[in-house]
Formats: C-alpha cells, structure tokens, sequence
C-alpha cells in the first residue's frame, strides 16, 4: 500500500503530418473519486502494458498514452468545470546534448488540466502539480545487444507510477471542488529526452507563471522501500521545510528531505533534484517541491515492470 499511502499523504500537502487519434477508441475503466489501489493499478496497467510500448516519444504509445490522459481529464462524470488543453511540441528521435532546431522533428505532447479555485482572492493564484507520461526506450546499439527475453521498456516506475498518481490527485480534487487556489495539472512528454516538454512549458505557459505558489513534481513514485521516501526542493520556498515536517511528523515514513542550493550540505541529491521536470520550473524562479522513491536496479531497464511495484 506504499504507492496509495505517499499520493494520500501528497493530497495533505496541498501538426505536421496526419495525427493518429486513438481517443475513440480507448475506453475509461470505471474509477471512484476516491484514491485506491484498484484504481492506481489500472492507470498503471494501461500506461506500462506492452501494447504501448514504453510511451517513447513520437510513437503510436506515446499517442496512445496522451490519448487516455486527455480522455481522463475530460471524463464527464467528475462534476468540477475544468479547461483541458494539449500543447504539441516537437523533440529530437533520441536524445542529444547539443539540440539545434533541425534536431526537433518528433512531435509530443503536454496535456493540461486545470480546475479553477472557489477562494474569491486565492483563485488567482496557482499550484501545478505534474509528471512526466513519456518513457525512455533502448537505443538501437541496446537493442543489438539484446539477445532474446524483453526488449520493451515499459517504463511502470518511471513514470507510469508518476503519471498515475498526477490522475488520481486530478479526480479527486475534480470531485471536490474544494481548492482555494487554481490547480493545474501537467503531464508532459519529452522528459526522457532532456526535460523538453516542461522546457517548452515554461517557454510558453497556459497560465501567468508570476502566479504560481508550488509546482509540485512526481517522479518514479512506486518502489518505496524501508519506508523512506525522498523529498526535495524543501528550501526552494519561504517556511516549506517547516511546513512540510508537520505532515512528515503525522507519517511512519522516513522522510529524506534535502535542498536544492548547489553549495548545500546535502548536495549528494542535487544532481537529482536538476534530473526531473520541476528543475525548469525552480530555474523560473517558482518553489518546487519534488517527489520520488529513489533509483534502483530495473530505472532504464525492461525490468521494470508492474509486478516490481509497491502499492
């Protein structure tokens, strides 16, 4: 039960060419406005299964994946007015360090959803809370390599686990309707390939960035082992640290909660903290907070599986 006890413990916290549409056909499985297992395993189900082929930019999965997102978000039993939108923007076939724009010739997505607050003042104010849908995919000299068994990286931990846990938080606060503030809620393609769809985000934002509070990231949220669960970008705003110990202290998890000042004593994590989508939000000046289970043995791997998660 760890993947459902962190999101519920979050929840405290506060075209160039034809498109292949695959909405029409990808059909919703009956979800409860409440957070459970069920749910987060069939979100992850879908997004890490074989038919999608690890959500590598560009491919029929990544379209198939942003597809189910888009549907989700719009789902029209969930009674709360929202705007869902889809920016597309293109990335390179494979990642590169040096991009020039020639390079960007595969298209992606970053699919928003935003709820709008019910607080007369607060309302215009804003809290992002996001995640990467997009996975990473074996090169072709990995795949030379391989000799027999999985070649698909399916990607459940990373970020399949993310992206789930972005759609429960969307439902339920879209079931509510009790947010003070403005929510909006990211998920973006790209990330595999450099952090290129929150890059394009933040270049070219739906809402006034000047406004926003918190941008809250989720990344590789499903392998939570000896209760440990990191947190970083405590320091990125005023009294976050402090803030969040008092909902650290009401858990019997380990919470490693480290900064993101490159001269901080902890800075064996900030190498991380510079490694996920929140980073091109913090470089605009906005206070991140970034949540994630740690690297392990199967990260990049086609190991890593569903069955490799910890609800």
């Amino acid at each position: 039960m760890k993947l459902l006890f962190i999101l519920i413990f979050i929840v405290s916290c506060a075209d160039i060419g034809q498109r292949i549409d695959t909405e029409n056909t990808i059909e919703l499985f009956d979800t409860t406005t409440e957070i459970t297992i069920k749910d987060l395993k069939n979100h992850i189900g879908f997004l890490a299964s074989d038919e999608l082929e690890g959500r590598a930019s560009g491919t029929l999965g990544d379209e198939m994946a942003k597809d189910y997102i888009q549907k989700f978000f719009k789902n029209a039993s969930l009674p709360t007015k929202r705007l869902v939108e889809i920016q597309e923007h293109y990335v390179p076939a494979e990642r590169k360090w040096n991009l020039k724009p020639e390079d960007m010739t595969v298209k992606t997505y970053n699919i928003i959803a935003t709820i709008p607050g019910n607080d007369p003042i607060l309302k215009d104010e804003y809290v992002i809370i996001g995640g990467h849908y997009d996975g990473g995919a074996a090169t072709a000299a990995q795949l030379r390599k391989m000799t027999g068994g999985d070649k698909i990286y399916n990607n459940a931990d990373d970020n399949a686990s993310g992206t789930a846990t972005v759609l429960e938080l969307f439902e339920k606060y879209a079931s509510e309707n009790s947010n003070k503030r403005s929510l909006v809620f990211i998920l973006f393609g790209g990330e595999e390939l450099g952090l290129l769809g929150s890059k394009y985000y933040v270049e070219n934002p739906t809402i006034d960035l000047s406004k926003v509070q918190l941008m809250i990231n989720l990344d590789m949220m499903g392998r939570l082992n000896e209760e440990l669960l990191y947190v970083g970008g405590v320091t990125s705003g005023e009294g976050f640290k402090e803030q969040l110990q008092i909902h650290f202290d009401k858990t019997d998890m380990n919470i490693d909660a480290y900064s993101n000042t490159p001269h901080a004593q902890d800075r064996r994590y900030n190498r991380l903290f510079q490694r996920s989508d929140h980073y091109n939000f913090y470089k605009k000046d906005i206070p991140c907070i970034f949540f994630f289970t740690g690297i392990h043995d199967d990260y990049h791997q086609p190991s890593d599986e569903i069955d490799k998660l910890n609800f």
